[in-house]
């Protein structure tokens, strides 16, 4: 049954990984620490090696698709690179239990924002024909590059999280770069992904080097992982993307409060 429930939840973090543009640890890390019942720095290290996998198959096949700003993906992975070790090596000092409540407040962000986007139908979309299928942001005029040091920020800060809480920083690179940026919404999913693959590099080998990774664990979440990430690319392509942000928005919502909660008892017991 654990083996079972590690394959599931590689399948469903890389399935969401596959419609939004994230690295799927949003997912994973709560649901490893939940129904795995892993340490906190089991359940922030172990989403670190499975993220890259997971992030490269998403990035290259939107590269494919002309969906990749490969100047944002470069710049923003170096910064990240640096912000990744610093935000691992804090883990040592810090609190674990309330690293993971931040977690749990980040899900509970993105649930808030992805609702409120389903409910004002304020979605960053190509879509224009209500099918599913989205117009081809590729064929978009080019927009002026924008300054290098926003770029160098947005990795920084993503790269940041990523080493700290065992996210994959797709939380801060996609409305980066479409705020900030203004990159077409499927060209900041695949350069997200892009960027989250090299950012999980050395956020790998520093909570390696802590002990925080269960290897066993990594290859179970990443059988998961390869049908999850094709799965979720196709449904999403498929299904309105009002339901689909709906749909995500109501999960992680009560998985976000359910994580909390349980870390508070956790730590009060």
């Amino acid at each position: 049954m654990y083996v079972f429930l590690a394959i599931l939840i590689g399948f469903s973090s890389a399935f969401l990984s596959g419609m939004f543009g994230v690295g799927g640890a949003v997912i994973s890390t709560p649901a490893i620490r939940l129904i795995l019942g892993a340490s906190p720095g089991i359940s922030l290290g172990t989403t670190l090696p499975v993220t890259i996998p997971t992030s490269l198959t998403g990035a290259i096949t939107y590269w494919r698709r002309g969906f990749l700003d490969k100047r944002v993906a470069y710049l923003s992975a170096a910064a990240g690179v640096f912000g990744s070790v610093g935000g691992a090596m804090l883990t040592k000092v810090l609190n674990l239990h309330y690293l993971m409540l931040i977690t749990g407040a980040l899900v509970l962000y993105v649930a808030g924002q992805t609702i409120n986007r389903a409910a004002t139908g304020n979605i960053p979309s190509g879509n224009t024909d209500g099918s599913g299928e989205a117009a081809d942001e590729s064929e978009e005029t080019p927009a002026p590059p924008k300054p290098a040091w926003i770029i160098l920020l947005i990795g920084l800060g993503a790269g940041f999280l990523s080493g700290l809480l065992g996210l994959g920083g797709g939380i801060i690179l996609v409305p980066g770069f479409i705020y900030l940026l203004r990159l077409p919404i499927k060209k900041a999913f695949g350069t997200s992904l892009a960027v989250i693959s090299v950012l999980a590099i050395p956020g790998t080998v520093i909570h390696a080097y802590l002990g925080h990774i269960s290897w066993l664990l990594v290859l179970y979440l990443t059988i998961g992982v390869i049908p999850g990430a094709y799965f979720g690319a196709r449904v999403s392509i498929r299904t309105s993307e009002r339901v689909l942000f709906a749909l995500f928005g109501a999960l992680i919502a009560v998985f976000g409060v359910i994580f909390i909660v349980n870390e508070i008892i956790s730590m009060v017991g």
